[in-house]
């Protein structure tokens, strides 16, 4: 049985003492994402082996960062510099 959508979360918790983060999520798709990252103290898997519930000690470090938003023509920039790096890629590959 599926937790309904309202109840649903996804906790990162920090412990200074032990200088790790703890997991614990009953998302799916925030399961898959983050499977390989945490060391599994609790899982539930459901019929069609989706991962219902991860709980555990994630392995390495967790980084939040706030999402940028781009100017038009700072868009317009990058788009030039990755074209301009896609054509040499192709050129040195002939």
């Amino acid at each position: 049985m599926t937790t309904p959508r309202s109840e649903q979360e996804t906790i990162l918790s920090y412990d200074r003492e032990l200088d790790q983060w703890h997991y614990y999520s009953d998302i799916p798709k925030h399961n898959r994402k983050w499977r390989d990252l945490v060391s599994e103290t609790h899982t539930e898997t459901s019929e069609n082996g989706d991962i219902t519930v991860l709980e555990g000690t994630v392995n390495g470090s967790v980084s939040i960062r706030k999402h940028t938003v781009m100017s038009e023509e700072t868009r317009a920039k990058a788009a030039a510099r990755l074209k301009a790096y896609r054509n040499k890629k192709v050129v040195d590959e002939k």
